[in-house]
């Protein structure tokens, strides 16, 4: 078994350009990991109707505009268990110029940015190591509580001693976000919308686009649940359902959510999050329970300041 993950991170490595299972749910290839922070894998990824934390610039740059206050973001996981492959996030966030507040719970700025540095990186059984750097800036216009539009740009580069493998390049993303009702939002997100990636072997490869859609409805202030369709591939790639209940006076949050992957090996995930605030910190802790060999369990892990 522990040979078989070796041979699976060789394989993440070495076959870049090649659809092939991933630990992203997703097809593979380059700059295909996982997204930002314990909380939203909590919920399965069902973070892109409703959110207002610093990983809104990577699941949807128009959530940006629910940032109350400037929040600093680390987020670790390790991608395939017993095998040495590592993901890591810092993320900032904060909103530029708030706007008017129509009514309690309504806060929101007219203009958000956010940034994200992420970094991938593998080290092979001979030695031989590869690593993925992204910088994600996002930004976010909201003329009201009630809509906003944000999109993100990304810069890529992928260095390491499998030099045919070395690339670099840019990525662009759109999202969208509306309340529907006073409980009920929907956001969608197109992810690498227009991307291109330059190898140093002289090829050129754009990265899949993939585009969500996505319900949040809140029956109570302190409880989310929000149920996401993602589409890529010619169809519909991953199905998610999840959840977030502040408990304590928001001192304690359960999150939990099920993804159903439809490319690849069609199976479940189930995830599992929970969350603890003490004043200005927020510490995030997150279990994906899949079935497939080549995955198993992973756990990530977050960090968040209220700035």
């Amino acid at each position: 078994m522990k040979l078989f993950r070796v041979v699976f991170a060789l394989a993440l490595a070495g076959c870049l350009t090649a659809p092939t299972a991933h630990a992203g749910y997703s097809r593979g290839g380059s700059f295909a990991a996982p997204g930002y922070g314990a909380r939203a894998w909590g919920m399965g990824g069902a973070a892109v109707a409703f959110g207002t934390d610093e990983g809104a610039t990577y699941w949807n740059p128009a959530l940006l505009s629910l940032l109350e206050r400037g929040r600093l973001g680390f987020s670790y996981v390790d991608l395939v268990p017993d095998a040495d492959a590592q993901q890591s996030y810092l993320a900032y966030a904060r909103g530029l110029y708030a706007g008017p507040i129509d009514g309690p719970g309504l806060a929101y700025s007219i203009h958000s940015f956010g940034l994200i540095y992420s970094n991938l990186s593998l080290e092979l059984s001979d030695g031989k190591k590869y690593s993925e750097n992204s910088f994600l800036l996002g930004y976010s216009y909201s003329p009201d509580y009630f809509w906003s539009v944000g999109a993100s740009l990304g810069l890529l580069l992928s260095t390491g001693d499998l030099g045919q493998f070395e690339a670099r390049g840019t990525t662009f993303n759109v999202g969208f976000r509306i309340a529907l009702l006073e409980n009920l939002d929907f956001g969608a997100v197109g992810r690498n919308v227009f991307s291109k990636l330059m190898f140093d072997s002289g090829e050129d490869y754009a990265l899949e686009r993939s585009f969500t859609f996505a319900l949040a409805y809140r029956p109570w202030d302190l409880i989310l649940v929000e149920g996401d369709v993602v589409g890529a591939f010619g169809g519909i790639a991953r199905l998610v359902l999840g959840g977030e209940s502040w408990l304590f006076s928001e001192v304690l949050a359960l999150r939990g959510g099920i993804s159903t992957i439809t490319t690849g090996e069609n199976r479940s995930v189930p995830h599992f999050g929970i969350g603890l605030r003490i004043s200005r910190i927020q510490l995030d802790y997150n279990a994906n329970f899949d079935a497939a060999e080549a995955f198993d369990d992973t756990h990530r892990f977050s960090l968040a300041i209220r700035l």
